[in-house]
């Protein structure tokens, strides 16, 4: 395991002193928002998805990304921040990322206990972070295969989990990505199921040795088969990242016109403001 030191550092800084990588877990926009405080704009965002927030998901994530990006000593970044979507558009701006934490690292976790299972070698998903609550009737639940198994019944698997307050899941979330990420230093070689892998849409089943990763798909299913699955989930999320532009799921038109057709990721700055003052003007109106 490396000696450097764990450290901690403003998001917004320009300079990152010398690190094995970086974990971003910083966004500018609260998952817990609806429940704390809830106006207009929560009310968008639960009809639109959690897509629609990308940008502010986005942003240290991007800026970091792009310091490490211009050094030479091999940092590897890390985002648990949306990395179902946020991780693609990071690859589609040129900023390495190796991988995401939690969505689909949560819902093998929860499978992985249902089947008594005692590492997820065995184990193999397709997910994406809608497929934390349960599916509508129109779109796909997870795929999961048990030693290239198909898993039946998986919405049974995961009910308990889906049942449990996202507080509480958390707790979760940040064991496997301890686990993850001492594995990671320690040169292991680790199976698991992880979002975003190098800037991939959705969570695959991977493999990571130290920080090279690669996927370990369930026999019968290609890569663009894998992709197709998470860019379906990641439509009926609010938000799809692909050939170099995002595209919301919801009727933007009316409320800001610029974002109506989406944007290219060229364009990120502006639609994240555009995204800003929409937050700022919804927040001061009640829910409809």
């Amino acid at each position: 395991m490396s000696g450097r030191p764990l450290i901690t550092f403003e998001p917004w800084d320009d300079d990152i002193p010398e690190v094995d990588g970086v974990l971003v877990c910083a966004s500018s926009q609260s998952p817990w928002e609806h429940s704390v405080a809830p106006s207009a704009w929560t009310a968008l965002v639960r009809r639109a998805g959690f897509g629609i927030t990308l940008p502010f998901q986005a942003e240290p994530a991007v800026r970091i990304g792009r310091l490490l990006a211009g050094r030479d000593d091999g940092a590897w970044l890390i985002n648990a921040c949306f990395p179902d979507a946020v991780n693609p558009l990071l690859a589609a701006l040129g900023v390495p990322v190796l991988c995401g934490i939690g969505n689909i690292a949560l819902l093998a976790a929860s499978a992985q206990a249902g089947l008594g299972l005692p590492d997820q070698s065995r184990l193999r998903l397709l997910a994406h972070h809608r497929h934390l609550r349960e599916p509508g009737p129109d779109e796909q639940e997870v795929l999961a295969w048990q030693d290239d198994q198909p898993i039946e019944d998986v919405r049974s698997l995961l009910a308990a989990q889906r049942a449990t307050g996202r507080a509480e899941l958390n707790d979760v979330t940040g064991h496997a990505a301890a686990l993850l990420v001492t594995g990671m230093l320690a040169g292991k070689v680790v199976d698991t199921n992880l979002p975003g892998p190098l800037g991939m849409p959705g969570g695959y089943p991977v493999r990571l040795h130290g920080t090279e990763l690669t996927l370990r798909l369930p026999a019968g299913v290609s890569e663009s088969e894998a992709v197709a699955y998470n860019q379906r989930a990641a439509a009926a999320d609010g938000v799809v990242v692909a050939d170099g532009g995002v595209t919301f799921g919801v009727e933007l038109a009316g409320l800001a016109p610029e974002l109506a057709d989406g944007f290219g990721v060229d364009e990120l700055p502006a639609a994240t403001a555009a995204l800003y003052a929409l937050r700022e003007r919804l927040r001061g109106e009640k829910p409809g």
